[in-house]
């Protein structure tokens, strides 16, 4: 008599054979199927059969799929000689993506997938390598961004002794040392500018600077004094040093522009600049003017472009945004428009022939929103982005920011309150030199440090 478990063995050799492999695996490990010798061999090749698959989606890049057939796999019958095969294409699979990730520059992201690589079973030295390689890359990439190419290439050169198999590393210090001897050449030569006089070079130079490492603080305050002595309102910071008031509504005549800024008032603008981050140009008013930037200019985001002097507007109202043209062309999404129109999330429109700019709003919670340059056009002075600042301005490492601050452990946000501006933080703050227990009120030229962060306000008009 043909006894029952045979039937269902049967069965099992079918499902393998048509592919069905988990089936096949229910089938021999239901009931009493595992105490017998023919359904144990045939179980230990389905589980055979499921690594190798999983060698198979690694290759093909569904490294989820590989580790989750492994499991399956090792799950069924150990860690046999074809799951050691299979683990190694995987885990060989896995490595080249995590070094794929370092060399784009997702550090934050190869530090976050080596976590989840380190629950697996793979060799603990080549992790430990490539954890100290994320390092050093990433440390190098914040020290050239300071402009401390020498001790930048000190990191990349100790992340090649733990893996120099990676072309790309060689790559990354070849152009770092390029970057850094450019930038011995200009920090000179901004030297001699300064110590002339010649601001109109010193302003030239520091731009150039700034494109090779942004956060060069040298290159930041040479730009800010040229802009001061050239004519842009940038301010004073001697003159802010002697008060800690802000400013009421600018009044009174425009020079240059003839036509009145709207509700007769100019609300007071500043420089919000964020060490190793970036400068953002923060506008209080709810009308916002963009125009052509020229010596006495009184609009609120002057661009150096060939635009009118008062080019556009946006205006605040209730929690939406309006851009209105005023003395050119603007074109949002592609289409001319010829009265105001309602800006959304993520909208780009164009002002005059190629001058484009994207407007976002980020933080569900915020009315405030931002202005990010598209094309290759620059604001005097030039910054990183536009700030319409509404009620609060919130910055930290999170996407959905204001400003994102990918190395901060917490968000920190600035608000206005009875025309003044605070800040506000998770933790003890430092500013002007005094502790406060989590917020403060700001002066116009305020400096603020945090555990790992600082900031300082400089105000324009």
């Amino acid at each position: 008599m043909f006894q029952p478990w045979r039937f269902k063995l049967k069965e099992a050799e079918t499902a393998a054979e048509q592919g069905r492999l988990e089936d096949a695996a229910k089938m021999l490990t239901s009931d009493d199927m595992p105490t017998y010798l023919p359904a144990k061999q045939l179980l230990a090749d389905v589980a055979a059969k499921i690594a190798q698959r999983g060698a198979g989606k690694a290759k093909g890049g569904d490294l989820e799929g590989a580790w989750k057939d492994l499991d399956e796999a090792k799950r069924l019958s150990g860690q046999t000689s074809a799951w050691t095969s299979s683990q190694q294409v995987v885990g060989e699979s896995a490595l080249a993506l995590l070094v794929a990730l370092i060399k784009a520059g997702d550090h934050e992201g190869a530090l976050v997938y080596l976590e989840r690589l380190q629950r697996r079973d793979l060799p603990a030295q080549a992790l430990i390598r490539l954890r100290e390689v994320v390092r050093r890359v990433d440390s190098a990439r914040k020290l050239a961004a300071r402009g401390k190419f020498g001790e930048a290439d000190e990191q990349l050169a100790a992340a090649l002794a733990l893996r120099g198999d990676l072309e790309f590393l060689k790559t990354q210090r070849e152009q770092l040392r390029f970057r850094g001897e450019r930038s011995r050449q200009l920090q000179e030569a901004l030297h001699r500018a300064l110590s002339a006089t010649d601001f109109s070079e010193t302003l030239k130079l520091a731009d150039q600077l700034l494109e090779l490492a942004p956060d060069n603080r040298v290159a930041r305050d040479a730009r800010r004094r040229a802009w001061a002595e050239v004519g842009a309102r940038v301010g004073d910071s001697r003159g802010l040093q002697e008060t800690q008031h802000w400013p009421g509504a600018v009044s009174g005549p425009d020079e240059v522009d003839a036509q009145p800024v709207p509700d007769s008032s100019r609300q007071p603008r500043f420089m919000l600049w964020i060490d190793a981050v970036g400068g953002y140009l923060v506008c209080l008013s709810d009308h916002v003017i963009i125009g052509q930037a020229h010596p006495g200019s009184r609009v609120e985001v002057p661009l150096q472009a060939d635009i009118s002097r008062r080019h556009a507007q946006i205006r605040r109202e209730g929690e939406g945004y309006l851009v209105e043209p005023l003395g050119g062309a603007v074109k949002v999404d592609g289409k001319r428009i010829e009265g105001a129109a309602l800006l959304s999330d993520g909208d780009e429109f164009e002002l005059g022939d190629g001058v484009r700019l994207r407007f976002r709003r980020p933080h569900v919670l915020s009315a405030s929103a931002r202005l990010e340059i598209v094309s290759r056009h620059r604001t005097q002075p030039f910054v990183d982005g536009v700030i319409l600042m509404a009620e609060s301005c919130v910055l930290g490492p999170k996407w959905q920011n204001h400003v994102v601050c990918r190395d901060w452990s917490g968000d920190v946000v600035l608000y206005r309150r009875e025309d003044q501006i605070y800040c506000r933080a998770m933790e003890s703050l430092e500013i002007d030199g005094k502790l406060h227990d989590g917020r403060g009120k700001l002066g116009p030229n305020s400096r603020v440090v945090g555990s790992d962060f600082s900031l300082s306000l400089e105000l324009l008009d």
